[in-house]
This record gives structure tokens, sequence and C-alpha cells, in this order.
């Protein structure tokens, strides 16, 4: 008899793999304007305090850790017929198509509680369509390596997406005249075409396998304890929470880098080539995974990863090369430090699985995405603090201080971190042996249950 991951494997074939990773194209389309674009746009053709829009941005973002958990948790305990994941393709579709037009196409007049709304309705969705999402992959096989291979698809329409909304803007602003709103409008144009689609070929051609056999009401109480106790989760959200801190740290100060100490030009071209590096070698670190193991793929990638920031010290200014062939080196390791750690965490999710019999994916990816989320915020805030505690000129530097200051903060401290999060990766305890022994015991488990036998 084909055992269950087998049954699993043969069902979730590489088109159905593309069809479910295709939901990644439009969402990984939305990061980026709003990183660059949506400031610009709303307190200079908005007239917008810059202040207010900050503030909201916080704001919807703290939301997030209100709407993750509530989400997280849904997603596990309501089974309607369509399917517990795939339910939120539809909800989280309208949701995000919504918060897309308001945010990205704003009526002249409008203040700034239309732009708070706006942001918190475009989070709102993604969360509503990212973290069922999450445990449905971690659902879709119950392979190691099969799982990686799901994670490295949907990474890398993610990251397709990325290198979409740097062309599309590129494109407008070929045009004479163009303005942040031209961009914007035409980047929502795109996303609120995608979504629909992508989210159809999932919802239709991607099986959801069944809901777990028991189910037990929600305590919060046991979950916390749950997780706690389970080791492998932990390791892999510190080490998360650990490189997120670090790169972050470095992203948020890349253009003041670039410019001060370095002299780049054009740090666009720069971020594409970077994109194009990491959806390129995709395939690399998932070959490398299934012979090395998640873990110690991962921990090489965060090695390489931290020697890059280490060596961004030595760039001298004018070094546009050196500078552009590091931050691609860089990007080849995009991929795997997002992928990886999304099938290590559908892995630990198997250690309450075969104590319980239960899924809780949604639970395991809702907690991980706010330790996350916790990463984002660090890494953003402490380098400004760092660069305005000395007194940093962000409208453009000079003074032989404050640029050793920048490249410390670019360079030292985020290689620091990385480095961490690497030892940690690389010291991870859930390994390919374990996890075969842990799926051992669910299936018997399973089979037991099935039956209708006590154990």
């Amino acid at each position: 008899m084909a055992s269950a991951s087998g049954r699993e494997e043969q069902q979730i074939g590489l088109w159905r793999i593309l069809a479910f990773g295709s939901v990644q194209l439009p969402l990984g389309m939305i990061g980026l304007p709003i990183a660059i674009y949506l400031a610009p746009l709303y307190s200079g053709q908005m007239q917008l305090a810059l202040q207010l829009i900050g503030i909201s941005l916080i704001l919807a973002r703290l939301s997030d850790f209100i709407t993750d958990p509530i989400i997280g948790i849904i997603s596990d305990r309501w089974r309607p017929k369509i399917g517990r994941r795939r339910v939120w393709l539809i909800f989280g579709s309208l949701t995000m198509m919504a918060g897309v037009y308001l945010l990205f196409r704003p009526s002249p007049g409008i203040d700034i509680v239309y732009f708070l709304a706006a942001v918190a309705l475009v989070y709102l969705g993604y969360t509503m369509l990212l973290l069922p999402y999450h445990a449905w992959a971690a659902e879709l096989s119950e392979d190691y390596h099969v799982r990686t291979r799901i994670s490295s698809v949907s990474q890398a329409f993610s990251i397709a997406g990325l290198i979409t909304s740097t062309l599309i803007p590129a494109y407008v602003q070929m045009q004479p005249g163009t303005t942040s709103a031209d961009v914007m409008s035409a980047l929502s144009v795109v996303i609120i075409a995608l979504l629909p689609l992508c989210a159809a070929l999932a919802f239709f051609f991607v099986p959801e396998p069944e809901a777990p056999i028991r189910k037990a009401p929600f305590n919060i109480t046991k979950a916390m304890k749950m997780l706690g106790s389970n080791r492998a989760f932990l390791q892999v959200t510190l080490l998360v929470l650990v490189a997120t801190v670090g790169e972050v740290f470095r992203q948020t100060i890349t253009v003041f880098f670039a410019r001060d100490v370095v002299g780049v030009p054009n740090i666009g071209v720069i971020y594409f080539l970077y994109f194009v590096a990491a959806l390129l070698v995709v395939p690399g670190w998932v070959w490398l995974a299934k012979r090395i193991e998640k873990h110690r793929a991962l921990a090489l990638a965060l090695i390489i990863v931290a020697a890059t920031n280490a060596l961004m010290f030595f760039v001298p200014k004018g070094g546009v090369y050196v500078f552009t062939a590091l931050f691609i080196l860089k990007g080849a390791c995009y991929g795997a430090v997002l992928m990886l750690p999304h099938a290590m965490i559908a892995d630990t999710a198997d250690i309450d699985t075969a104590d319980t019999l239960d899924r809780q994916q949604g639970l395991f990816y809702a907690v991980t995405a706010m330790v996350q989320k916790m990463g984002y915020a660090a890494g953003s805030g402490l380098p400004l603090l760092i660069l305005g505690g000395i007194g940093y000129v962000s409208a453009g530097e000079s003074r032989a201080e404050p640029l050793l200051a920048l490249t410390i903060s670019y360079s030292v401290i985020p290689a620091v971190l990385v480095l961490i999060a690497a030892y940690m990766a690389w010291h991870y305890t859930l390994t390919e042996a374990r996890h075969r022994d842990i799926r051992a015991e669910i299936d018997a488990r399973m089979a037991v249950a099935s039956s209708g036998v006590k154990e």
C-alpha cells in the first residue's frame, strides 16, 4: 500500500505546484511600491503631513498583531465545505483588491483617515490571503523535500512579482511628466487583474487535504504551552527574528550607504539585478537543500549574506562595480533566506500533529508572522535611531564620522546578526531522519484513529 506521503506527492504534481505558487505573483508586487512610492504620492500630491503618514503606517502594521492570530486560528478551526484554507482565497482577494484600489488610486481631497483605512485594508487582505496560504502549503505534501519544492516555487513567483513591480514603474516613468500617482495607478491595474486570476488557479486546481480527524476547541493556554514546548519551532522562529532584524537593518539604510559612501548613481538598476539573481538561483537552493538538508542550506545562505555585509565595510568611494557584485551575490541568497524557513516551519507543525492528530499550521504561521513583523519593526527603527543620534544628515552627508557610523551600521552590525542566525540554523534539531520518524508516528496514529480503535 502506498504511504500517505507518497499519495500526497502524486496529488501535487508540478503543474499544481505552479498554479498554487502563482498566488504569490500579485502579492509580491505590493510591498515595494508601498515602500518607495506611497509617501511621495500622499505627501507630495495628496498633501498629507509626512508625520501623519508615518504614524498611520505604524498603526496599520500594529493591527496585524491582532488580525494575524485571529485569522490563523480561524483558518485552523473553521471547516466550510469548500475548504478551510481555500475559502480565504475569496475573502482575501476581495479585501486586497478593494484595498489596493483605494490605496493606489486616491482621489484629490482625501484625508489621513482615508489613508489609514486604505493601508489597514491592504494589510488585512494580505494577512487573510497569506496566512491560510502558508498553512495550506504545509499541508499539500507530507514529504520533507516536496515541501521545499512547493516553498521554492511560491518564492520564485513572489520574486517575479518584485521584478514586475520594478519594471512597470520604469516603463511608466519613461513618459514625460509622470508622477507617483501614475506609477501607483498602473501597478494597481496589474495587481487587480492578476489577483483573481491567480487565486482562481489555486482555488479550482489545487487539492486541499481533508481536515484532521480530531478537532479540539481552541485553548490559548494550551496553544502557548504547545508552541513553547516545540523546540524546533522555537529555534526556527528565533533565527527568523534575528536574521530579519539584521537584513532589514541593512535594507533600511541601503539608499543612504549607496549614495553617500559609494556614490551609486542608480540604485534601482542594482535592485533589479538583485531580484533577477534571486530568481535564477532558487532552483540551486532547492537542489542543495535536498542534498545537505534545509537547515544547513539555510545556514550556508546566511553565511554568504553575512560575508557580503562584512565586505561592504571595505567598499571605497566610487566602488560601484564592487558594490554591485556584492549586492548581486547577496541577492542570490534572497530566495533561500525566505523559502527555507517556511518549509522548516511546516515540518515543526508535524510535531504537534503527531501528538494531537490536529493540524494547526495556521497558528504556527501566524506566530511566525508576528515574530517576523517584530523583526521588521526593530530592523527599520534601530538604524535610523543610531544615525539620528550621531547627527547624520539624510539629505546628503559628507562628514567622516557620520559616514563611518553609517558604514558600520550598514555592514558590521547586520553581518554579526546574520552570522548569529546562521549559527542557529546550523544547530537546528529537526533533521530529515527525525522528521521521517515523526511522519511514521502520525501515519500509525491516523490509521488507528480511522479504524475507531482506542489508542
